[in-house]
């Protein structure tokens, strides 16, 4: 038996099994589109392709991102699916994601039964596909799915290019890996993972591990000046402001970048809530927990997740240094590689947001690899049941809290929505909107906003907001229009210092006048009170008010 699973799936060919869990998934994944279109970071994006078809492009972090939703509803409308208003767009653009979802997991098998056979490669897929964070974007349309699916096929393209030596292989593992970068930046953080590969197959010398990375540094360098040239093209950005482009951070790296120890800690709670519904939902860190309610419960269900997965976590240690030591590769070489290659894709994690549903997708599938690595290489056949067991009872506890969750998203209508019909009903052509992260104001500016005049806070620096502040009462005043605010003016001082004066540099107290000349047109319910929108009566009693906002004061910490 041992040499059998030692030899793990290193024949396995058949291409019928990854065709039939792809087309599972895909199965699911259609079936299961949700209602909750703000339940994940981006999802309402894709509709300003339908606003304006020639919006192709936008920043770094998702570049590809309007194109393949333009490209995916054009080839639809052409089948004979068109979409006549945003509601059927948005359901469209979901299908997209279930399609990508699906090719990739059947990907990812591919790449399990290769490394450990299609019985565990099975278990592997069916865990993936059957977490949180997989089944949150499979369902709905935000951004890193095309991502997902090109860093997961430059894996799938790796491995038999490797076996066969083959030069166009390793040239479109790059092409691959460019468009994993293009569509979703932190999906080309497989990079590393790659290049040890390339390093580390049986057979190979350092002159052959030169050539070979040469192969995919010429396919994605080639690739990345067309796409990334055609892009910046489009926007008007010249040949020589490029690469200064192409080098910057975007999505807010001054707010939300910065590694702390704070982050560290919540990296396991993130793990545990992007495979399966063990956190609250509202869950803000270590100290929210035991304001949360029914905090007994949920702290209860997380110590006991933890100590599963840490036991599962464990075993996955010891396979790996049990393959480490039996690769005859150089420990010296080889430690450093998958070292490399687990901050890479988990780097994301500890820099931005280690609760990021996004960003667990592609940490996910390196943990299903890993544990195939191990579950191969595993000194004993002891040590590979208990990682088949796990891997088992994680696969049924995943179905078991997520899927009905999942059906339940898709049945209940969003929440909001009609409030978010209700602010475009109050909202005159003329006037001007400032908008937070809640639920109406990211419906009313996706679905109804487009080309008006708003001002998304949280996401606008100081000076920014200030400027555009001024510019709103002055034109407000001049063209009878009314200056709003929805969500903004009713929130704490604790909240706001949290959030808002952290990411706009702005101090509670500056929002004062506004709040003191001010009357409620609406008020909203929510989960946690109520979404307040306030109209400004009288704007010209705050003259100062732009120009305190341009103050360089400290912002609140």
């Amino acid at each position: 038996m041992t040499p059998r699973s030692r030899s793990g799936g290193s024949h396995w060919r058949s291409p019928w099994i990854p065709a039939g869990v792809a087309l599972f998934f895909a199965v699911l994944f259609l079936l299961l589109r949700t209602q909750q279109y703000t339940f994940v970071d981006g999802a309402l994006r894709c509709l300003a392709v339908f606003h304006d078809p020639t919006h192709l492009s936008i920043t770094n972090n998702h570049l590809l991102y309007p194109f393949w939703i333009s490209v995916w509803t054009r080839g639809a409308a052409l089948a004979g699916f068109t979409a006549s208003d945003w509601l059927s767009y948005v359901r469209l653009s979901q299908a997209m994601n279930a399609f990508c979802a699906a090719v990739a997991t059947g990907v990812l098998f591919s790449v399990l039964a290769t490394v450990a056979g299609p019985r565990y490669a099975l278990l592997g897929s069916l865990q993936f596909g059957l977490a949180t964070a997989v089944i949150l974007h499979a369902t709905n349309s935000a951004e890193p799915v095309t991502g997902l699916l090109f860093s997961l096929s430059a894996l799938g393209v790796l491995i038999p290019a490797l076996r066969s030596d083959s030069k166009i292989g390793l040239f479109v593992v790059g092409v691959l890996l460019t468009l994993a970068l293009a569509s979703y930046q932190a999906m080309a953080l497989v990079a590393p993972l790659v290049a040890v590969a390339c390093v580390c197959w049986p057979g190979t010398n350092w002159r052959l591990a030169v050539k070979r990375l040469a192969l995919i540094v010429v396919g994605g360098a080639l690739s990345v000046m067309c796409v990334y040239g055609l892009a910046y093209s489009s926007e008007g950005i010249p040949p020589g402001g490029m690469l200064s482009r192409f080098l910057k951070l975007d999505g807010g790296p001054q707010t939300y970048g910065g590694v702390k120890p704070s982050k560290l800690l919540n990296v396991p709670v993130g793990l545990i809530r992007n495979l399966f519904h063990a956190v609250p939902p509202n869950y803000a860190g270590i100290r929210s927990l035991l304001k949360t309610p029914h905090a007994t419960f949920w702290i209860c269900a997380m110590l006991g997740s933890l100590i599963l997965l840490a036991a599962f976590m464990w075993l996955i240690a010891a396979g790996i240094v049990a393959a480490v030591r039996s690769s005859g590769i150089s420990k010296f070489l080889l430690w450093p590689g998958i070292l490399l290659s687990a901050i890479a894709v988990t780097f994301p994690l500890l820099y931005w947001d280690p609760l990021y549903d996004k960003l667990w997708l592609l940490p996910l599938a390196f943990l299903a690899i890993a544990a195939a690595f191990a579950f191969r290489f595993s000194a004993s056949d002891r040590a590979r049941q208990r990682l088949t067991l796990g891997l088992m009872v994680l696969v049924i506890v995943e179905g078991a809290v997520n899927i009905p969750i999942a059906v339940e998203d898709h049945a209940r209508e969003m929440p909001q929505t009609a409030e978010a019909r209700d602010l475009e009903a109050i909202v005159a052509s003329r006037d001007a909107v400032v908008l937070d992260f809640d639920d109406v104001s990211t419906l009313w500016s996706s679905i109804w906003g487009y080309g008006r005049n708003y001002l998304l806070l949280p996401a606008s620096s100081r000076s920014v907001a200030a400027a555009w502040l001024s510019q709103a009462e002055t034109k407000e005043a001049a063209n009878g229009g009314d200056l709003l605010f929805v969500a903004v003016l009713d929130e704490d001082r604790t909240a706001w210092d949290a959030f808002l004066g952290r990411a706009t540099g702005i101090s509670y107290a500056e929002f004062e006048c506004y709040r003191q000349n001010s009357v409620i047109r609406r008020r909203y319910p929510h989960s946690e009170g109520f979404i307040i929108v306030r109209q400004l009566t009288l704007p010209s009693s705050c003259p100062s008010l732009p120009s305190t906002i341009g103050i360089d004061t400290k912002p609140a910490q």
